[in-house]
């Protein structure tokens, strides 16, 4: 059986008690009324009694009992008689006649229970009054409860002046006014953050005492007025210490016996009691203490079983430590489930005699409380003893061991007020070891592992001092270096957010505001706030300094990005980044920072410290962001949430924002399978538009995208009008406004480029505020819409913008990570112009033979296309009109305009008339009849070339037919040379009618393919066929001499002339002819001869071999 069948915890300390709904007759019975409780309610009533002081403070550690007094004080001039009688029964009988005496008592009093909490004062006092009314038998059921309902009571002054009415007009019915302020500290602590004063205070101190009904006022606090203010600077502490000095300040301070017998009240047993336990005995007889205390001790120890004696001795002087103020009391510690806590003690153990003891209070003070203990001014100590618990166990120390280290750490840290020290006697109660020698050896091996050191001075043990750094000394020394600097705050990190819930669920995109801390407002830059906001839209300000709020109101109406508040607790915030500041400079510091790496106590405890600062810290703006007043747009908010805030401001400036239910989609930064899915469903617009859902099947991201940004939206549909399969007329008003910008955008900048990063940024920004998800979904949609009012460009190698087509899949890939890089240009036609165009466009129809549509890209596309189509020499020659300047220099400059053209509109609308006016074309047919001419000498240009060539060859070879091709077989099966049988084998094809053999015997005379052709290489193929015909026939002579018969068309004779050189030796020049019957040459003879014959035979035979010479060495 486990020991919690046995021992559990008594229900009235399962919790706090609560002031305003603990108040019964159950309440009081087990109460236990000890010294301090005692002292502290007849001082109350004494000090009434004899002097009529009104106003009272009691003052004690959290946890320590003050509520249960002030409602045993509240019971004991209650108006129900059993509840009164319930409390007579607590207090004892000199308690009881000092009451009587002091407080007499008829009809009850009114009892005004308030708790302080988040709201202020004010609110709490006056619901506690409301509520107090109708707990009284007299005035419950009275006019003055219906009256003071009504009442509206908003301020300090108004609460008094209400005050001092009601309790004239509830006179005849009580015998008095008892008002409990409990947790009064949280009440100040609001008048602290709000920046305000204690008027109120002073004035129930003062005002109350002066009225006729008897007024008795308690407040509960853990520690002095001024200690509320500490942060607000020595000259305010003062003020609020000269306010609390008209209070009678009562200090509850609960010794260890009376915690211990409270303990022991609080544990409740199933089993007989057990007196003269043996370690309570052997507890206290090792205790150095008055036998008066030890007997006093000796029942209460034996009712805290299964706690270890020196557990219950100790958990009173912890709970008192500024750590377990507002967290932990005796009575939380004994009701904790937390690891290592009591409760687990009791549910895990069956052991009847195992105590929860000091190894087991450290376990549980380390896991549960630790942060809090290091960041208090027990920290230092803390950290050393853990420290030493550390090096302990890298010795592998027994368990014994440990837990005798436990026990003199906790004894050395909180022992000094329980008159607790660590003894060789003590310790032999602390754990297992009850052997003198057993614990020598183990003390001599904690104090060789520098764990522990022995204090003659206590003839006790205590931990080692392990570190020389003295944390808190070094903050409070930097702190008041701080005073008055901003330094701290301007280096406060608060990256929390606030989202605009409201707006995401109404338009589905998700915004947030930034949360930023300044002193004052000369202190922001503002344009640099703004200019470095990464995603947000907005920033709630809060200013650690009074602003006048005028100047807030019209900051806001200025720029509606900014929501601004003065701090209500900035004393605390300014202290607090003070503290965490000071811990900073610490470990920057070259001196202390270099202490900090090599002592590890200190260092742990500065990393707690630093933990603890930072996190109050946050609680602290976490606190002030939630209960600021804040101003936005000029318009105060006192009670609307920042979320509700921050929906206000962004449906302010995005109101033309549309409604986009999609989360994937909807957003700036895409996932990964949200990006290729984007991409997916961008191609399917390019490539499915005719297609239902965009050919999309199934249930794929991408249709969702699709159906949330173009389906539902009306933008797209699969049937269509006249192959337009995108549309703007069903759109919603806000959609609209967002394609209507984008429209104006190009309009205003028409004939010129603009960057779709430029549409992407005004989207981007308000009124519109697209995310970069959609972005290029409404893009290209927008884009498709404008149909052929635009034309595309994409940057090229040389980062210029050029014209492209239309878009493609590289396109859709740039529209999502690179908009910059693509442009369009919206493209308007003058009336002139639009004339020039349909001339233009016939042109265009008639020249490649087919439809063409009245607008400028389908007018460019197929001319540029048919320039691009000719031959490569045609596209780079010179010469295209022979005999006619002028005329060549416009074709090859317009030839140039279709060629290079990287703009449409440019093309057709400007250069191109240009340079037709620039010809004195002056009207539309005359500009178009040029230009007809141009792209017809440019057509005809290759095949003019390729007649004039024909022909010649034709000249030098007239045969045909059979006998041609038994020449050119006979040459390509006995030549030697490889590109004189492909010569003869191309001649061969020349009566085929077609002229590809023609362009194939080109490049084999010169060499080069088609696409390496130029003008003068085109003007020495002439001569190269003459050269490589004359090798021809010299091949096919062979032939002729070896037949018997030879047609005479196929004679050809050798020519041959022997001349002798300037060295005196002769040189032969020979070449093959074909014989040409004398009566063609007749009429070129006489003529060439009547210019010969006036010259005599020396010159005439001289000219005469220089020509055939000239001829002749053509061919060598």
């Amino acid at each position: 059986m486990t020991l919690s069948k046995q021992y559990s915890i008594a229900t009235r300390h399962k919790r706090s008690t609560r002031i305003d709904s603990d108040l019964s007759a159950n309440f009081f019975p087990g109460l236990v009324y000890h010294g301090t409780a005692q002292a502290s309610l007849e001082t109350l009533f004494r000090q009434y009694g004899q002097t009529g002081q009104s106003a009272y403070t009691l003052t004690g550690a959290y946890g320590s009992g003050k509520s249960t007094v002030a409602l045993l004080m509240a019971g004991l001039l209650h108006a129900d008689s059993g509840i009164r009688s319930a409390a007579i029964d607590t207090i004892n009988t000199e308690s009881q006649s000092l009451l009587e005496e002091s407080a007499p008592y008829q009809k009850g009093w009114l009892q005004i229970r308030a708790v302080g909490g988040v709201s202020g004062p004010v609110e709490s006092f006056w619901n506690a009054t409301l509520r107090a009314l109708e707990e009284h038998p007299k005035t419950h059921k009275t006019k003055v409860l219906n009256k003071y309902r009504k009442a509206s009571v908003e301020s300090d002054s108004e609460l008094i002046s209400t005050w001092k009415a009601l309790f004239d007009d509830v006179a005849p019915y009580v015998d008095g006014v008892l008002i409990i302020a409990d947790e009064m500290g949280k009440s100040l602590e609001f008048i602290n953050r709000s920046g305000g004063d204690l008027h109120l205070f002073q004035d129930i101190a003062e005002e109350l005492s002066r009225i006729d009904t008897p007024v008795l006022f308690l407040g509960l606090l853990h520690q002095a007025f001024s200690e509320y203010a500490k942060e607000r600077g020595t000259k305010l502490q003062d003020e609020w210490a000269k306010i609390q000095g008209r209070y009678s300040d009562i200090l509850y301070n609960v010794s260890t016996d009376e915690t211990v017998a409270l303990i022991s009240n609080s544990i409740k047993t199933n089993s007989p009691h057990r007196s003269g336990d043996e370690l309570v005995q052997r507890v206290l007889e090792a205790l150095e203490d008055k036998q008066q205390r030890k007997e006093l001790l000796l029942t209460r120890l034996e009712q805290c079983v299964p706690l270890h004696p020196l557990t219950a001795l100790l958990l009173g002087p912890i709970a008192k430590r500024r750590f377990s103020q507002n967290e932990r009391s005796t009575f939380s510690f004994l009701n904790s489930h937390e690891q290592f806590s009591f409760q687990l003690f009791l549910q895990q153990t069956s052991d009847q005699n195992a105590r929860y003891d000091l190894s087991h209070l450290w376990d549980y003070l380390e896991a549960n409380m630790e942060h809090a203990i290091l960041g208090s001014p027990d920290g230092h100590g803390w950290a050393t003893a853990a420290d030493a618990i550390r090096k302990a166990l890298k010795q592998d120390f027994s368990p014994q061991c440990i837990a005798l280290l436990k026990a003199i750490s906790l004894i050395t840290l909180f022992g000094k007020s329980a008159n607790l020290t660590a003894t060789e006697s003590v310790l032999l109660t602390a754990t297992d070891i009850t052997d003198k020698k057993q614990l020598k050896g183990c003390l001599q091996q904690l104090k060789e592992a520098s764990c522990i050191v022995f204090r003659k001075y206590l003839s006790a043990w205590v931990v080692f001092e392990g570190s020389d750094l003295d944390i808190a000394g070094l903050v409070e020394e930097k702190v008041e270096q701080l005073h008055n600097s901003y330094e701290a705050v301007e280096r406060i990190q608060f990256s929390s957010q606030v989202i605009a819930k409201g707006h995401y669920h109404e338009f589905g995109t998700l915004r947030w505001a930034a949360q930023t801390v300044a002193m004052q407002l000369s202190h922001i830059d503002m344009p640099a706030l703004i200019s470095s906001r990464n995603g947000e839209f907005a920033n709630f300000l809060l200013l650690l300094k009074e602003e006048p709020e005028e100047r807030l109101l019209e900051l806001t109406r200025n720029d509606k990005s900014l929501m601004i508040a003065c701090a209500p607790n900035a004393n605390e915030i300014i202290g607090l980044a003070n503290e965490k500041y000071a811990l900073d400079l610490i470990k920057s510091d070259k001196t202390t920072g270099a202490a900090l790496t090599h002592d590890k106590v200190a260092r742990e405890e500065h990393k707690a410290r630093s933990f603890n600062a930072q996190s109050a810290l946050d609680a602290a703006l976490t606190t002030a962001f939630n209960h600021a007043r804040w101003i936005h747009n000029g318009v105060v908010y006192d009670k609307e949430t920042m979320s509700e805030i921050a929906t206000f401001a962004a449906d302010s400036i995005f109101h033309q924002t549309p409604r986009i239910l999609n989360e994937l989609v909807n957003r700036n930064k895409l996932s990964g399978t949200a990006v290729s899915a984007l991409k997916k469903l961008l191609e399917a617009m390019l490539e499915e538009e005719d297609q239902e859902d965009l050919g999309i099947e199934g249930f794929p991201p991408e249709k969702s995208m699709y159906i949330s940004c173009l389906k539902n939206t009306n933008i797209h549909s699969a049937e269509g009008e006249k192959g337009v399969h995108w549309f703007r007329d069903h759109l919603d008003k806000k959609l609209n406004a967002v394609f209507t910008a984008a429209e104006k955008r190009l309009q205003d900048r028409k004939g010129n480029e603009v960057d779709l990063s430029e549409i992407a940024e005004l989207w981007a920004n308000a009124p519109f505020g697209l995310t970069r998800g959609v972005i290029p979904i409404f893009l290209l949609a927008f884009l498709k819409s404008m149909g052929k009012q635009i034309a595309f460009y994409e940057k090229d190698m040389s980062g210029e913008f050029a014209f492209i087509a239309e878009p493609d899949s590289d396109y859709v890939h740039k529209l999502i990570k690179n908009p910059g890089d693509l442009a369009v240009k919206y493209i308007v036609l003058a009336k002139d112009e639009k004339e020039w165009l349909q001339h233009l466009a016939i042109f265009a129809a008639s020249e490649t033979n087919r439809d063409v549509s009245n607008n400028i890209l389908s007018v460019a596309t197929p001319l540029v296309t048919t320039m691009h189509n000719l031959p490569h020499w045609v596209k780079n020659a010179h010469h295209i009109v022979p005999d006619n300047d002028d005329r060549n220099r416009t074709y090859l400059r317009i030839r140039d305009l279709f060629l290079q053209a990287n703009d449409p509109h440019t093309l057709l609308i400007k250069d191109l008339r240009k340079e037709l006016v620039a010809f004195s074309a002056d009207d539309f047919t005359s500009q178009i009849d040029v230009l007809e001419d141009c792209f017809k000498t440019l057509r005809q240009k290759h095949e003019q070339m390729l007649a004039a060539i024909k022909t010649k060859v034709k000249t030098i070879f007239p045969e045909s037919g059979e006998e041609l091709e038994e020449m050119c077989q006979y040459v390509e099966q006995n030549s030697g040379d490889l590109r004189l049988k492909a010569f003869a084998r191309e001649l061969a094809k020349s009566d085929t009618g077609l002229l590809q053999w023609l362009e194939s015997m080109i490049q084999i005379v010169i060499g080069r393919g088609k696409q390496n052709w130029n003008e003068g290489i085109l003007q020495t193929a002439s001569n190269k066929i003459s050269d490589y015909a004359q090798d021809f026939l010299s091949v096919a002579k062979s032939q002729h001499s070896s037949s018997d018969s030879v047609s005479p068309s196929g004679k050809t004779k050798l020519v041959s002339l022997v001349l002798e050189g300037d060295d005196g030796k002769l040189t032969s020049f020979k070449r093959e002819i074909r014989a040409v019957e004398t009566e063609e040459l007749k009429s070129t003879m006489s003529s060439i001869e009547r210019q010969l014959s006036e010259l005599d035979d020396f010159h005439k035979i001289n000219l005469l071999q220089q020509l055939l010479k000239k001829s002749l060495e053509a061919q060598s």
